[in-house]
């Protein structure tokens, strides 16, 4: 099965950024799908539900961004 890195938007400088989850899901054509497409808001997984409830550092800025909108994130293929 294969195995995606979440990326997320940043809303400090525009890119996007991985928040370190890994998700193995079934379907291979998952690279750059938006995360809300692939799953509802009553079917999250754990690690994406606790990646939700965090901040990430910006490598650009170095200011906090926040993931909690499921909106702003994407599955890329490792």
């Amino acid at each position: 099965m294969p195995l995606y890195d979440v990326y997320v938007n940043c809303d400090q400088c525009g890119q996007p950024h991985s928040v370190h989850v890994q998700l193995t899901l079934e379907d291979q054509k998952l690279h750059r799908v938006p995360l809300k497409d692939v799953f509802t808001g009553d079917e999250l997984p754990p690690a994406v539900v606790f990646m939700q409830s965090n901040n990430y550092r910006c490598p650009h800025t170095k200011h906090l961004f926040s993931a909690g909108n499921i909106e702003d994130a994407m599955l890329i293929a490792v």
